[in-house]
């Protein structure tokens, strides 16, 4: 922790000269920072403060509901202070309004006061009525800046009868925001919020003028959105705030009263205004029945941060509404099976969402569309709106680019939901990496990993997430994804209320929690919330009134990386000094340490193989600390199996290309009785919108599959063959196929099936026009494509009798033959080979050789003298199996062989 300002401390008086001010007011001169007593709370306006000044309100209880205004300019070494006389002794009972900022001279505009670094200490307002923008960072449009409010308590400010009846009667809640932050770098910390019975937000971030200042009458207006705000809002307490709907009914239609959706515990900036570079820390704050609306927490600007926060029986979630670049790191949701309880909603774009623990979320038939584990929301709306214009939307944001990575949900029903309840839905797209979800045998809120609010929802706007690494236990993942594995072999231990993980399938799965624990109530009035308070609101005297800032240290996550060499930017936030280290060869950084923020440049060499790898950094607090430590996972995707082969087919139809079509038994031309141009040839003119489309005809007896038509492809000369892909048109069904090759005619008795491999049908991916991809080892001039419709999932039932292929692939090489010029009376023994293997040739002069594995990894290399006559190759390094030996002549010419290592 490191501490800001100690209690004890500042409430210290050093009295070296008194003298009576006014009747009412008594100040003591302290190396020219003076102390004044009062005794009035409307006295606070009496004086414009200067750096240093102290201002103490007299103990006791005051019924005043007259607005206070506190104007000064302090420093960062001398701020200015209000404070209660002792934390907690100076209580407001008839709802005083708090204006905290700077003066200008109404006639000449100049600044009197700056409004910066002033501190408001240990007041508790309890009971009365509230106000819409009841404190307020801002006197007019003289914002405060760097100022503080701290150590103070609000507690069931309520709504004036006569107010509340006229609005219940428009059908509408009164709107009353309770700290409403205006300028620049404000602070709200240790502060306690309790018992909110009106609309409007607890704390909300104001931006319409940090976006566009106020300009003298007519100056041309000017967009300030991209200079940083850098709010804290850090260590507070959040209780009961009541929700609207259940508390005061819906309207005659059965709509909610207007204002019930304005209900936030936290709001960081506004629809209008997304686009204001924010960046808030929103940190170490504890929320407990927050459930004022659906979204407890929502993000509406750019660049926040949401770390080390606990929501306890919340009904409602963290939303990233509006507004690009949030980080929301190592928070814990522990919804204790209370209905309407999730974790976190997701929109917009840019965002990293990482270490956060979700437990016992359950949701029911009002909130299942909205709360849930992870929410995502498939908007149309432009997103990730540029800071210098006003481009927005009040609509939901595209969803683009967004991390969620090492997340732990347990014991939470839909532990990741898609909803399309929004209008223009569009794919979500970015990474879903190593996040760990997680049932007890038995739990009741057991539903599957992935679901939504229409059964097509996953399909529609979830299905274009990259998903690597997932891991769950005890359910059932709801839809086909490669992305997830099922670990029985995980374990959950438990660790007080929450549950740490082991066993096989674990590591490295999951959040990261690092030393922070959830928060509990019996840590209110000692180090969370204001210190002379309990969590239900009871006065205590042994509370903890340091002032503490929580140290941070988070680091942003990196989407799986392509197998290219290159570098990639990676954000800290942190308030510590830190280290940072590599812990793989293949990965480099360019930066080893930093105190505070910082970016980070990742490099990685080329990943020349065909599996993926994965490699970590960490990042370590410097000693004398709370010991973080945050570990960045850096996936990097293996090599395409198409940058592994040469293209055999590069060029369109006939014209300068290797394959052709030699025959079809059908297409759909003008000639079928459905006439359209879908024909055999489309196939190979690199346009995957244009088809080869042919019926077959009807099942035979005891044949679900019938004869099937087919394409018969001509390479030119006998290749071998590496790599076969191809594409169908996109349906819920999946294409049967067959392949078959021949190197001597095209008679079907010339022809031999490779794929598939085993069975009768090669089913294809659904869903999709993406190549299906298939790795062969074989000799072929003729390839014999055969279709037989589309089936069932477990291809036993012909769905559809048509068949379609948009584009077709082939990769390998042209084979070695006596014929050839270049390459002619090349010998290569023995084949099998066990420890070395020879070349002889006559009439080439071969200037490179190299063995490749079946993954397509060169394994040899080895240099060459133009006058060799025979090459000898040492291959006693190569394991047994089987490889691929190119060569290459003076001429650019390449042949290969297959060889066979076998010891």
């Amino acid at each position: 922790m490191k501490t800001i300002q100690n209690q004890n401390t500042l409430f210290k008086t050093y009295v070296f000269k008194t003298c009576i001010f006014t009747l009412l007011l008594l100040c003591t001169n302290v190396f020219s920072q003076t102390t004044y007593n009062i005794e009035d709370p409307e006295d606070l306006r009496n004086v414009i403060y200067q750096p240093g000044d102290v201002i103490i309100l007299k103990n006791g209880v005051y019924t005043t509901d007259e607005r206070m205004r506190f104007l000064g300019s302090g420093t960062a070494e001398n701020p200015v202070t209000f404070r209660a006389e002792t934390p907690g002794g100076v209580i407001f009972t008839g709802g005083p309004r708090l204006t905290i900022g700077g003066e200008s001279d109404n006639t000449t505009g100049e600044k009197i006061a700056t409004g910066e670094y002033l501190i408001v200490d240990g007041f508790h307002w309890k009971g009365g009525y509230g106000a819409s923008n009841f404190i307020e960072f801002r006197n007019g449009n003289d914002y405060a800046h760097h100022s503080t409010i701290q150590n103070c308590a609000i507690d069931g400010l309520g709504i004036e009868p006569s107010e509340l009846a006229e609005d219940l009667a428009d059908e509408q809640i009164t709107k009353h925001r309770w700290i409403v932050l205006y300028g620049t770098y404000n602070t709200v910390i240790n502060c306690s919020f309790m018992n909110k019975v009106s609309a409007g937000a607890i704390v909300l971030g104001e931006y319409s003028y940090n976006a566009f200042p106020v300009v003298p009458d007519g100056e041309p207006e000017i967009n300030n959105s991209c200079a940083v705000v850098g709010h804290t809002i850090m260590n507070n307490y959040f209780y009961n705030f009541e929700k609207m709907t259940e508390k005061y009914g819906r309207k005659a239609n059965g709509d909610e009263l207007s204002n019930a959706g304005d209900s936030e515990t936290i709001r960081i900036g506004t629809s209008s205004y997304q686009m204001v570079n924010s960046d808030a820390v929103v940190s170490n704050n504890y929320f407990v029945q927050s459930d004022g609306e659906n979204e407890i927490i929502t993000n509406k600007s750019k660049g926040n941060t949401y770390t080390n926060n606990t929501f306890r029986r919340c009904r409602g979630s963290l939303v990233l509404r509006h507004g690009s670049n949030a980080t929301v790191d190592g928070n814990y949701f522990l919804g204790e099976d209370v209905d309407g309880t999730g974790g976190i909603r997701i929109s917009d774009s840019n965002h990293t969402i990482t270490n956060n623990y979700i437990q016992d979320c359950i949701t029911v038939v009002d909130f299942a569309k909205w709360n849930n584990g992870v929410t995502f929301i498939g908007g149309g709306a432009n997103a990730d709106a540029d800071c210098a214009s006003d481009n927005v939307s009040n609509g939901y944001q595209k969803t683009e680019n967004i991390i969620l990575s090492n997340n732990t949900i347990m014991n939470t029903n839909s532990p990741l939901f898609y909803n399309v309840n929004t209008d223009n839905n569009n794919d979500v797209k970015g990474t879903v990496a190593n996040n760990l979800i997680y049932f007890a045998a038995g739990n009741p809120n057991v539903s599957p990993v992935i679901s939504g609010d229409e059964p097509t929802s996953y399909s529609n706007i979830g299905s274009t997430l990259t998903y690597t690494g997932n891991v769950y236990n005890g359910t059932t993942l709801g839809e086909t994804n490669s992305g997830f594995s099922e670990e029985t072999g995980i374990m959950a231990n438990v660790n007080n209320e929450t549950f740490t993980f082991s066993g096989s399938g674990s590591e490295g799965k999951g959040a990261n929690m690092g030393a922070y624990e959830p928060t509990t109530d019996d840590m209110v009035g000692y180090g969370i919330g204001a210190c002379f308070i309990d969590y239900t609101g009871a006065s205590i005297i042994d509370g903890n009134c340091t002032i503490e800032v929580v140290e941070s240290l988070t680091v942003s996550s990196l989407e799986p990386l392509s197998p290219d060499a290159a570098s990639y930017d990676v954000t800290v936030n942190a308030n510590v000094s830190w280290t940072a280290s590599a812990n793989d060869d293949w990965i480099t950084i360019d930066t080893n340490s930093g105190t505070g923020n910082a970016t980070v440049s990742v490099s990685v060499t080329e990943n020349a193989d065909t599996t993926s790898r994965t490699g970590t950094v960490t990042f370590t607090q410097d000693p004398g600390g709370d010991d973080i430590e945050r570990t960045l996972t850096v996936t990097q995707e293996g090599a395409e199996l198409t940058d592994l082969y040469d293209l055999i087919n590069t060029g369109t139809g006939s014209v300068g290309d290797k394959v052709t079509v030699h025959s079809f038994s059908k297409e759909q031309g003008p000639n079928h009785p459905s006439p359209k141009t879908n024909y055999a040839a489309n196939t190979l003119d690199k346009d995957n919108g244009s088809v080869w489309a042919a019926d077959d005809g009807a099942v035979l007896p005891d044949d679900y599959k019938g004869v099937g038509e087919y394409i018969i492809y001509d390479l030119s000369t006998i290749h071998s063959l590496d790599l076969i892909q191809f594409t169908t048109t996109n349906k819920s069904d999946s294409f049967g196929y067959q392949i078959w090759v021949s190197t001597t005619g095209t008679e079907d008795a010339d022809f031999s099936m490779i794929l598939p491999t085993s069975g009768d049908l090669l089913l294809t991916a659904t869903g999709t026009t993406d190549f299906n991809t298939y790795e062969v080892d074989t000799e072929a001039q003729y390839i014999k494509l055969i279709g037989f419709g589309r089936f069932n999932s477990t291809g036993d039932t012909r769905k559809s009798q048509w068949n379609a292929i948009g584009e077709i692939e082939f990769y390998g090489s042209e084979s070695l033959s006596v014929n050839d010029n270049q390459m002619s009376n090349l010998n290569i023994y023995p084949n099998p080979a066990k420890n070395s293997i020879s070349i002889e040739h006559l009439n080439a002069t071969i200037t490179s050789l190299s063995i490749y594995n079946i993954q397509g990894r060169k394994v040899l290399e080895q240099p060459l003298k133009n006058s060799d006559s025979k090459i000898e190759i040492n291959i006693s390094s190569l394991v047994n199996g089987l490889y691929l030996l190119t060569i290459k002549d003076e001429n650019g010419a390449q042949a290969s062989r297959k060889i066979v290592v076998s010891k």
